[in-house]
């Protein structure tokens, strides 16, 4: 079926070893473990003729610090970055990435500030457009006769009879302070939040001390409180969190789309496991969608025309429809390609009919200075689920921490 594309420690595993076959080998660093099989196939197959692709695996926690790190050096020719301008500053400002000279016009508009700088020059590829939501077990739903929630209502009704057959309603990791301010900050916001209130936010003109923000901590703390939410959150992390659901333990999680793809984790746990989506059904009722990163060439790098070769290359069509074939995900391509997989069409259609167009966690306006707008989340969900802030009391630190600094809109929020 053709698909209109969306509207838009360090473990390393060195995945493929080049051969002498190839003329060169371009070395690519990611945390992305999905990514492995696609670059496999790439190379194996020589699509891109004597360039072979050397991926070089870095666990998520670790990945900004070695990549720094081995940047000092000879470093990787290519590697993904997270997204957005405040992620990309300081390797735009060390000179690490330069703008590029790919041919961006097949990439989906909506991903592509995922690799502009704040000076609004492209310096990266997108790669993906993820969405995240609630993500469910159906077998637990259905084994305890619950209809996916279309209120708040129904979700409480929904929790309360999970929790009294013994099941935790909703798992956190909150040991992982990435999965607090990029999915739990995110999707509640996206669920509560109006958009147009949301972009207020953004731009200065509503604060983070208004009721209508507060109402997504309050209602974690809400969920807390009722006993939804496991009694060890603050000790488990994102792994856990996902083995939880993974086993029917729990029902329900805050998460990505990336973590229903066949390559998941979850899947080694429960090959049969089947999972569904819904946005946490408040106000706002929608789900998160944003573009999730870029290819990034290192302006260092030995191999520039290989390396430029590969990373044109993940603009284009063929690469899209790989992508879709080896890593699960939806691709950044923006054109139309070939998508079997009905998951990712059911995710394909919530973002288009269903998605916030606000994204406060990648928003430059709020990340650009230090206390960033992402570390005020993380730091405000774990004094929140730990019990040392109240909603209210978070809702002032993320202001105040903003403030601090002078953001868009410090001086109508103080």
């Amino acid at each position: 079926m053709k698909l209109s594309a969306l509207l838009a420690t360090t473990a390393l595993a060195a995945a493929l070893v080049a051969t002498s076959a190839y003329a060169e080998t371009i070395k690519l660093y990611t945390w992305r473990e999905q990514e492995i099989p696609l670059w496999k196939y790439i190379s194996d197959s020589k699509v891109l003729g004597d360039i072979a692709i050397e991926v070089v695996q870095v666990n998520s926690d670790d990945y900004d610090s070695k990549i720094r790190i081995d940047l000092q050096s000879e470093g990787p020719d290519l590697f993904q970055g997270r997204a957005g301008a405040a992620w990309l500053s300081s390797f735009v400002d060390a000179g690490i990435v330069k703008p590029i000279s790919t041919d961006l016009s097949g990439i989906a508009p909506a991903a592509i500030d995922a690799g502009r700088g704040a000076d609004g020059q492209q310096y990266g590829v997108p790669f993906a457009i993820q969405m995240q939501s609630v993500i469910y077990n159906t077998k637990v739903l259905a084994d305890n006769g619950i209809d996916v929630p279309k209120s708040m209502d129904e979700f409480t009704a929904a929790a309360d009879k999970l929790k009294a057959a013994g099941i935790i309603p909703v798992n956190f990791g909150a040991r992982s302070g990435w999965w607090l301010n990029q999915v739990v900050g995110e999707t509640m916001t996206a669920g509560l939040v109006p958009d147009d209130f949301a972009a207020k936010l953004v731009s200065g003109g509503a604060c983070f001390t208004d009721p209508t923000f507060v109402a997504t901590l309050q209602t974690v703390k809400d969920w807390q409180n009722k006993g939804y939410i496991n009694s060890s959150a603050m000790a488990d992390d994102y792994g856990a969190m996902r083995t939880s659901v993974a086993l029917g333990e729990s029902a329900m999680m805050l998460d990505g789309v990336w973590s229903t793809g066949p390559t998941s984790p979850m899947f080694e746990i429960d090959p049969d496991l089947k999972m569904g989506f819904f946005p946490v059904p408040g106000a706002n009722a929608k789900v998160y969608a944003f573009g999730d990163g870029t290819y990034l060439l290192n302006s260092a790098t030995k191999h520039a025309e290989a390396a430029q070769k590969v990373l044109d290359f993940t603009a284009t069509k063929a690469f899209a429809e790989l992508f879709v074939k080896y890593v699960g995900e939806l691709p950044a391509y923006g054109g139309e390609y070939t998508v079997e997989d009905p998951r990712l069409k059911e995710v394909a259609g919530m973002i288009a009919a269903n998605s916030s167009s606000v994204t406060p966690f990648f928003a430059y306006a709020l990340n650009k200075g230090q206390p960033s707008y992402g570390t005020l989340v993380s730091d405000g969900y774990g004094a929140l689920l730990s019990g040392s802030a109240s909603p209210e009391e978070v809702a002032r630190k993320i202001q105040d921490g903003l403030n601090s600094w002078g953001y868009v809109g410090a001086a109508n929020c103080k």
